[in-house]
């Protein structure tokens, strides 16, 4: 079976259900603020939230970075690298480390 790519201007658009109004940018802006998410920033080219600091994360838990990677089970050399910006956590650990902003203790005790 072949893969038929086709470019955004060749394809149909998509059909709305009957009495579908898409939200304002007031109605997300506010569901945005609700659901904590006020902040996030997206990126074009990585299609995935990036916006936990790590090494504010860290040092509002009052963790090392030995104790953070140890307690959240993540390699000591990922925490160091996205703490110098060499790199940045995958997708997965991108939830991970948004997980732990959010509920730091139900995390560890999940991990532990």
């Amino acid at each position: 079976m072949a893969i038929v790519r086709k470019k955004l201007s060749e394809l149909e658009p998509v059909k709305l259900p009957k009495g579908y109004r898409r939200p304002t940018e007031a109605q997300i802006q506010k569901w945005k603020e609700e659901d904590g998410d006020r902040d996030f920033e997206f990126s074009d080219s990585a299609r995935f939230v990036r916006n936990v600091n790590v090494r504010a994360l860290r040092e509002r838990l009052g963790l090392t970075q030995e104790e953070f990677a140890r307690r959240y089970r993540v390699p000591l050399r990922s925490v160091q690298e996205w703490e110098q910006g060499r790199k940045h956590p995958a997708p997965g650990t991108m939830t991970l480390l948004l997980a732990i902003s959010r509920k730091p203790k139900a995390l560890a005790d999940a991990l532990s």
